[in-house]
């Protein structure tokens, strides 16, 4: 009987990842529809299941080659696929350029297609973080995840907050272009950022995390679904200084 629980324990945190996976899979579906709030909203249900799958992967000690290698899957789709589906899903909706058509001049659908290479870049930067044995306590590039905040944030500041400046943003048709390039770039560049992982309950050891967490919810409470897309921006030069601190 034990045995038996066992291996049902063993498999909550893949049991998770696959939710991940499915919301994920869902959003790109909704996305390429029309359906981009619906799609956000699927990629923070995504994000959820990827924060708690390794939170019990670590506290069931569950951990295995096969979650570890599905959750990049799982990543890839929910933070990489699915993010892309949404920006191109946003540029049909908000652009000058209307609905996508390969008789646009080339450098249009070039520009159009730029979203795409999220899940190109998220996949390069999954490959190598599985193989390199640096980053346990500080991350090498941007996680996958924090594009994917970032991107679910844009159609829930579109449908609820027409005041908001990334409004503004959204409005020129270079700035989805230009954010596919900057975070592509970012998930596989030598940035050091000191990861957010939570390790058991304790305060000591998860103080920056906690600390994290209570300026995320700050940034929300204050500027509510714009203030979620700015959580990852204040994540970038938080965890920057203090993957440079924690180094010394």
């Amino acid at each position: 009987m034990k045995q038996i629980i066992r291996r049902i324990v063993q498999q909550v945190p893949n049991t998770l990842t696959l939710f991940n996976l499915l919301c994920g899979s869902l959003a790109v579906m909704l996305a390429l529809r029309g359906y981009i709030k619906e799609g956000s909203i699927l990629v923070f249900f995504g994000f959820l299941f990827d924060l708690f799958d390794g939170m019990a992967a670590r506290l069931l000690k569950a951990q295995s080659p096969i979650g570890k290698e599905l959750d990049s899957l799982a990543d890839l789709i929910t933070f990489g696929l699915a993010p892309a589906a949404l920006l191109f899903g946003i540029q049909e909706q908000q652009g000058a350029w209307g609905a996508f058509s390969l008789q646009l001049p080339t450098g249009t659908i070039i520009l159009r297609l730029l979203p795409f290479l999220l899940p190109v870049f998220a996949g390069l930067r999954l490959a190598k973080f599985n193989i390199d044995e640096r980053q346990s306590h500080q991350f090498i590039g941007l996680p996958t995840p924090a594009n994917g905040l970032m991107v679910l944030a844009l159609p829930l500041v579109m449908y609820s907050q027409p005041q908001s400046f990334l409004n503004t943003w959204l409005s020129n048709d270079l700035f989805v272009p230009v954010y596919s390039v900057i975070v592509s770039y970012l998930m596989v560049s030598p940035l050091r950022l000191y990861s957010m992982k939570i390790k058991g309950f304790g305060l000591q050891q998860n103080k920056f995390t906690y600390l994290f967490i209570a300026i995320g919810l700050i940034l929300i409470s204050l500027f509510k679904q714009t203030g979620l897309f700015l959580t990852i921006p204040a994540y970038i030069i938080y965890a920057g200084i203090l993957a440079v601190a924690t180094e010394e």
